[in-house]
């Protein structure tokens, strides 16, 4: 089979625990289950080492569902739903990065703002939907759920 899904990346100081228990919350009231895992990509190597293993939440409405997306994948149905995932790791950025926007904002198109991000410690989510959100609703609405619970500013962090 062919990959499928849209992937949206978000790097967050929201820890593992708190997101999956926010995200566990809006689950049950779009009523989706969801199938918690321990996800390791080191393909038999290096079981100790923790970099490569993911905690993952694959979510589904139903059995029909779940299967119909181990034999074609992620996509939405009939009733414009699909399964998606998020999977996080504890990771660190270094890197450099162009804002085009800021705040939400456009950055003037004369002038883009170049950034090093230097980051010890963070939250790495790898989010994976049925479909583009600007091409639907579902997965528009799915990636706000996820977009609000790493905004919210009114929760401990580490």
């Amino acid at each position: 089979m062919e990959w499928t899904g849209y992937w949206y990346n978000f790097y967050s100081n929201k820890p593992i625990d708190f997101v999956f228990s926010e995200w566990r919350k809006k689950m049950s009231i779009i009523n989706y289950q969801y199938d918690y895992d321990l996800v390791n990509y080191n393909h038999g190597k290096d079981y100790d080492n923790k970099e490569n293993i993911w905690d993952t939440l694959f979510c589904y409405k139903n059995k029909e569902m779940f299967e119909h997306n181990l034999e074609e994948g992620y996509n939405i149905d009939m009733n414009g739903e699909g399964c998606f995932m998020i999977q996080a790791k504890k990771a660190n950025l270094k890197g450099r990065a162009t804002l085009f926007e800021f705040d939400d904002k456009p950055i003037d198109d004369d002038f883009t703002y170049d950034i090093d991000l230097r980051f010890n410690s963070l939250y790495y989510y790898c989010f994976v939907l049925p479909e583009e959100p600007e091409c639907s609703s579902f997965s528009q609405k799915i990636r706000g759920f996820l977009i609000s619970i790493l905004d919210d500013e009114n929760d401990k962090v580490e």
